[in-house]
């Protein structure tokens, strides 16, 4: 009696085995011809990808430094002083040489201005200062001033200057969402999609770069920045072509109010 049902115990747990290898076979084959849906496909190609990884890693191949060599390998190389002379020479001609008061919450007076909102909205321009923006990543990436180089989307007020941030989106090949403020719309449930607008939702988990073309005081930025961690998203770094100093006597400047959310600010040139 015992031998029998080891016996039929023995057949069933090897019918399963074959079962789970034919269902296994038959999942790949429909990967492999794309039967399958996006999102399981996303499953097992990323399952797969890590499996690879592990592989690569325990063969002595450096994943983190490869992965950063690659992302720096197609931005320009050039050191900090030389980008910042280029810059100064190009946002020359978008200067406003008059008195102007800048500031959402709390208004502050200069006497002059750099236009640069206005400027990128010329697409030619917004890739020059777009490659400036990316050569000013390289130059953090190389000197490890930055936490993470995985960035999986750009992200851009859409009050700031969105044809610079998706210029930069372009650059680094990343997709591009612009922050709503107001929101679009309101709904029940919430919709992320009310706050930014995108082609497709970045995955919870995923570390964006802000970019713009300056910040002032960091108002825009803050709430960007506050509904972007509301969705599970992560964002440690916010570069700008320019950093207006206009508020930094009353420590109410963007770099320190950021400082408290734990974001950095990044500019190329400070005015």
């Amino acid at each position: 009696m015992l031998e029998t049902i080891d016996f039929y115990v023995n057949g069933l747990f090897n019918k399963i085995i074959l079962w789970i290898l034919a269902a296994s076979g038959v999942v790949l084959v429909a990967d492999a011809v794309g039967f399958l849906p996006e999102r399981i496909q996303a499953f097992i190609n990323r399952n797969r990808l890590q499996e690879e990884l592990k592989l690569l890693s325990s063969l002595g191949v450096d994943i983190p430094a490869t992965r950063r060599n690659n992302i720096i390998g197609k931005l320009e190389n050039i050191n900090k002083e030389d980008l910042k002379g280029r810059v100064e020479s190009r946002i020359k001609k978008f200067k406003i040489n008059h008195k102007v008061s800048v500031g959402s919450s709390n208004r502050v007076s200069g006497t002059s201005y750099y236009d640069l909102m206005g400027a990128t909205t010329d697409h030619g321009s917004a890739e020059v200062f777009a490659r400036d923006i990316t050569a000013l990543w390289r130059r953090l990436i190389v000197d490890n001033i930055i936490d993470s180089t995985d960035i999986k989307f750009i992200i851009t007020p859409k009050a700031g200057s969105p044809l610079l941030g998706a210029a930069v989106a372009k650059i680094l090949q990343v997709p591009l969402l612009l922050h709503n403020n107001p929101y679009k719309f309101s709904s029940d449930p919430a919709d992320p999609r009310a706050i930014f607008d995108c082609f497709i939702l970045p995955e919870v988990g995923s570390c964006g770069l802000i970019v713009d073309d300056s910040s002032t005081g960091g108002s825009k930025a803050l709430q960007l920045i506050q509904d972007v961690k509301a969705q599970g998203w992560v964002v440690n770094d916010f570069l700008v072509v320019f950093e207006p100093m206009l508020k930094a006597s009353s420590q109410s400047n963007a770099a320190c109010r950021l400082k408290s959310v734990n974001v950095s600010l990044h500019s190329i040139l400070k005015t």
